[in-house]
C-alpha cells in the first residue's frame, strides 16, 4: 500500500483495521468527524475572506484550516464547560457551525468566495500541485505513525514522541472520558491545569464525537501541518515577493539543522555501502550532544521542527500557522499606500487570531505580543488600536487563566547561551545553525533584496533570537526553542529570498544555492528519514497494559483519583482518570513544585505509618499496583488485600478501592 497504507489504516478503511472499525462504529464516527472538520474549515475560510486578506485560493484554504479548526476547538470547549463533553455538547457545537455562514452572508458574498477559489485553484500549475502532493504525502506519512495499535499495544514514532505522548494522552483522556471541566491537571490531582491544551481537548472532541484514535490525532495534525507549509509560504511571499523563495522557505524552517551531516559523511566514507547506513541510522544529527563537529565537542540542539517539536510538542501545530498569518497581516498593515479600511481590517484579523492564541500556544502569544509594541514604535498608527483592542479583549481571561501558573516565577532568570553549556556561544550556534545565520546576514546587508520597509520591519523579529539567548522563558532551559522557532519562521522567509535571488543568476550561481539548501536540510532530512526507521518506532504501552487502561474506564468513576508510580508512561494516561503524582520531568518543566507529593506518593506505596492518612488527605480513590511499583516501593500487597477490596486482577496488576 506505500505510503497512503498507514493513512487508510488510521481512518480504519483498509487492511485489519476494517472489520473492528466496523464493529466499533469507528467507520460511521469517523466519517462525522470528517464532515464536522470540513464545516469547519469551510467557516474557517469565509472568517478569513471577510478580512480580505490577499490569499489565493489555496492560501485562503489553509488559512480557512487553521482559523476553523481554531473555532472548532474554541467552541468545543466552551460548549463543553457549560453542557460537559457529549452528545449535548457536540451538537451544539455543530449548531454553532452552521449558523456561522449565515451570518457572515451580509459581510461576504459565499457563492463568490468559493467560486473565486475554485477559479484560483483551477490555474494551478503542475509544478504547484506535485510540490503539494510531496508534502502531502510526506506529512501523511509522518503523523499517521504517532499513534499505531499493533497487537494491542500502543506505539509511537518518532522516538522523541515516547517522552511527551503520555502527558498529551493524559490530558485527552481526562477530556473525553473523565470529565475534567473545568480543568484540573490530569497528572497532578487538585491542581489547576495551566496548560495551553487546546490542542489536546480538540482530540477529546474527536474522540467522542466518534472517531478512532489514529484519526482523532492524524486529522488535526495532518491539516495544520499542511496549511502550515502553505502559510510559510504566504508569509515569505508577503515579505519577499518571491515566489520561489515561497517554494523554498517551508524547507528550510521544517527541515532546519546544523552541521551534523557531516558526522553522516564521516559515516558514510566509513560504511561498507550508503543504503546500509542509511537503513539503520544510528543516531540523530540535529539533536544530539556527542556528534563531532567542525569545531568540536559542541552541543547539538537546534533539533528539527518536525521530530523535536511539530510531534512532540504538538501545540505548536496551531501556533506556527497562526504566528505566520499574524506577521503577514502586520506586513500587509503597516503599507500605508493601501486603503485605511483594509489596513484596519487586517490589523483587527491579528488581533483575533492574537486574542485565540494563549491556550492554543502560549509560547507563541508571548512572542507575538513582545514584538507588537515594537513594531507599533517603528510604525506607528492608529491602525494599531485595531490590533490591541480585540488582542488584548479575548486574551486577557486566559492570561489571567495562565497567569496562575508557577512557571512565571521561574522566567526571566539571566542564563546566556541558550543550551551552549561549557562551550562558546559563537562556536554552539556556528555549528547548530551558523550557516542559516550568515545567510540570514547576507538577506539583510544586500540593498536590492528588500525593500527598506520590509528590512526594518524584519529586524525587529530579531527580538525572537536574541531574548532566548539571554533569559530563561521556561524551567528548562531547552523550551527556549518554542521562541526561537518563530524566529526562525521569519527568518526562514528572508534566507530563502536570498537563495531565490542565488537560482535566478544563472547556473552557477544557481549551483551554489543548491548545494548551501543541502547543506541547510539534510542534517534535518537525515533525522526526518530516520524517524521512519523501526528503531524510531517505539512500544509505549504493552497490550497488557492497554487492556488494565480499558478495565479503568468501566470499572472506576469519571472523577476517580489514581496513586501509581510516578513514571511517564503509567497506563493511568489512557483512562481519563486523575493521577495523584504523573512523571516528575512533566511537572517540573511546567514549574510544578512536585517534591512534598512525591514523599506522600512513596510514603503510601511504602505503606509508612502515615498511609491511610495520606490517602485521605489526598483524595484518592484507587491505588494501582503494578510491575513498576513492586519493583521501586514493594508494596505490602496482602496487607492492602486485607484492608481494601480489589477491584481487578489482569495483567501483572491490581487496582485496590481504598476510598472509604
Amino acid at each position: 500500500m506505500g505510503l497512503c497504507g498507514p493513512v487508510w489504516a488510521c481512518l480504519g478503511l483498509s487492511g485489519p483495521a476494517l472489520r473492528p472499525a466496523r464493529e466499533k462504529g469507528v467507520v460511521l464516527g469517523g466519517l462525522f468527524v470528517l464532515l464536522i472538520t470540513i464545516v469547519a474549515i469551510a467557516d474557517g475560510v469565509l472568517l478569513v475572506a471577510a478580512s480580505r486578506a490577499p490569499l489565493g485560493g489555496w492560501m485562503r484554504l489553509a488559512a480557512g484550516s487553521v482559523a476553523g479548526l481554531a473555532l472548532l476547538a474554541w467552541a468545543g470547549f466552551l460548549t463543553a464547560l457549560i453542557f460537559g463533553l457529549g452528545a449535548v455538547s457536540i451538537g451544539a457545537t455543530c449548531l454553532a457551525l452552521m449558523i456561522i455562514p449565515a451570518a457572515l452572508s451580509r459581510v461576504v458574498s459565499i457563492p463568490a468566495v468559493y467560486g473565486e477559489m475554485r477559479a484560483d485553484l483551477a490555474k494551478w500549475t503542475g509544478g504547484a500541485v506535485v510540490y503539494y502532493s510531496m508534502w502531502a504525502l510526506l506529512l501523511a506519512a509522518l503523523f499517521s505513525r504517532v499513534i499505531v495499535f499493533e497487537s494491542g499495544a500502543l506505539l509511537t514514532a518518532p522516538a522523541n514522541n515516547y517522552g511527551d505522548l503520555p502527558f498529551h494522552l493524559s490530558a485527552i483522556t481526562s477530556f473525553a472520558w473523565g470529565e475534567n471541566l473545568p480543568p484540573e491537571n490530569p497528572i497532578f490531582a487538585g491542581y489547576r491545569f495551566t496548560y495551553p491544551f487546546l490542542i489536546d481537548f480538540l482530540t477529546a472532541f474527536f474522540l467522542r464525537a466518534g472517531a478512532g484514535w489514529r484519526l482523532a490525532f492524524f486529522i488535526e495534525n495532518f491539516t495544520l501541518a499542511l496549511a502550515l507549509v502553505a502559510l510559510i509560504e504566504f508569509l515569505t511571499r508577503t515579505l519577499t515577493a518571491n515566489r520561489t523563495a515561497g517554494r523554498i522557505a517551508p524547507l528550510l524552517l521544517l527541515f532546519n539543522g546544523g552541521f551534523g551531516f557531516i558526522s553522516f559523511l564521516h559515516q558514510a566514507a566509513n560504511a561498507p555501502s550508503l543504503s546500509a547506513l542509511l537503513a539503520a541510522l544510528p543516531g540523530t544529527y540535529t539533536m544530539n550532544a556527542d556528534l563531532p563537529t567542525p569545531w568540536g565537542a559542541v552541543p547539538l540542539r537546534w533539533g528539527n521542527a518536525f521530530t523535536t517539536l511539530l510531534i512532540p510538542q504538538r501545540s505548536l501545530l496551531f501556533g506556527l500557522p497562526i504566528a505566520a498569518l499574524i506577521v503577514a497581516l502586520w506586513r500587509l498593515a503597516i503599507d500605508r499606500e493601501k486603503d485605511p479600511q483594509l489596513r484596519r481590517r487586517w490589523m483587527a484579523a491579528a488581533g483575533v487570531l492574537a486574542g485565540m492564541l494563549p491556550m492554543l500556544h502560549a509560547h507563541g502569544f508571548f512572542s507575538i505580543m513582545i514584538v507588537a509594541p515594537l513594531l507599533f514604535v517603528l510604525f506607528r498608527s492608529l491602525d494599531w488600536a485595531w490590533f490591541f483592542v480585540p488582542a488584548g479583549v479575548l486574551s486577557a481571561p486566559q492570561a489571567l487563566y495562565l497567569g496562575s501558573t508557577p512557571v512565571k516565577n521561574q522566567l526571566f532568570k539571566f542564563q546566556p547561551g541558550w543550551e551552549s553549556g561549557d562551550a562558546s556561544v559563537l562556536l554552539f550556534w556556528a555549528a547548530n545553525a551558523g550557516l542559516f545565520l550568515l545567510l540570514l546576514a547576507g538577506a539583510f546587508a544586500l540593498p536590492k533584496l528588500l525593500d527598506t520597509r520590509t528590512r526594518k520591519f524584519a529586524s525587529v523579529f530579531l527580538v525572537w533570537f536574541l531574548l532566548p539567548n539571554l533569559v530563561l522563558l521556561a524551567p528548562w532551559p531547552w523550551d527556549n526553542i518554542k521562541m526561537l522557532i518563530y524566529w526562525a519562521l521569519v527568518s526562514s522567509a528572508l534566507v530563502a529570498a536570498l537563495l531565490a535571488d542565488w537560482f535566478r543568476r544563472g547556473i552557477v550561481w544557481g549551483a551554489g544555492a543548491a548545494a548551501l539548501l543541502v547543506m541547510l536540510t539534510l542534517a534535518g532530512a537525515l533525522d526526518v528519514w530516520r524517524g521512519f526507521s523501526p528503531v524510531e518506532k517505539v512500544t509505549l504501552l504493552g497490550a497488557g497494559e492497554v487492556e488494565v487502561a480499558a478495565l479503568i474506564r468501566q470499572q472506576t468513576e469519571p472523577r476517580s483519583v489514581i496513586l501509581h508510580a510516578p513514571i511517564h508512561n503509567s497506563t493511568v494516561c489512557l483512562t481519563g482518570r486523575q493521577s495523584v503524582m504523573g512523571y516528575p520531568g512533566h511537572l517540573w518543566t511546567h514549574g510544578i513544585s512536585y517534591q512534598g507529593r512525591e514523599l506522600e506518593v512513596e510514603s503510601i506505596l511504602r505503606w509508612a505509618a502515615n498511609a491511610e492518612q495520606l490517602i485521605d488527605e489526598r483524595g484518592v480513590d484507587y491505588l494501582l499496583i503494578g510491575p513498576t511499583e513492586r519493583s521501586k516501593f514493594r508494596p505490602p500487597e496482602m496487607l492492602l488485600g486485607s484492608r481494601y477490596p480489589v477491584v481487578f486482577e489482569h495483567a501483572d496488576y491490581k487496582l485496590f478501592r481504598v476510598r472509604k
